[in-house]
């Protein structure tokens, strides 16, 4: 995702309301968030359905990637000869 373009996206919560249509346009076209302000502060983000399916995606893999390590940290893994031998077990295969 691109980064926020401080000049186009970020806009009071009031031009967010009047202009909601076009923002839209604007979050699919740029793939760029808009950050929503509300009493001078950022309050909320707004983002293309897409676009935040992929940061999700990315999020779920990166905390798989974290598990996995943890799990390496302690301990808890298995031999390449061991999974190997439990595979073939499952599919009623010689190794």
């Amino acid at each position: 995702m691109p980064p926020v373009n401080y000049a186009e996206d970020i806009v009071p919560l009031s031009s967010f309301r009047s202009n909601v249509t076009r923002l839209m346009s604007q979050t699919r076209q740029t793939h760029r968030p808009i950050v929503v302000t509300q009493n001078g502060r950022a309050a909320n983000v707004f983002l293309d359905v897409g676009d935040y399916q992929k940061l999700i995606d990315k999020l779920d893999l990166l905390m798989d990637i974290h598990k996995g390590e943890q799990d390496i940290a302690a301990g808890h893994v298995h031999s390449t000869d061991d999974v190997r031998r439990a595979i073939a077990a499952d599919l009623g295969v010689p190794i």
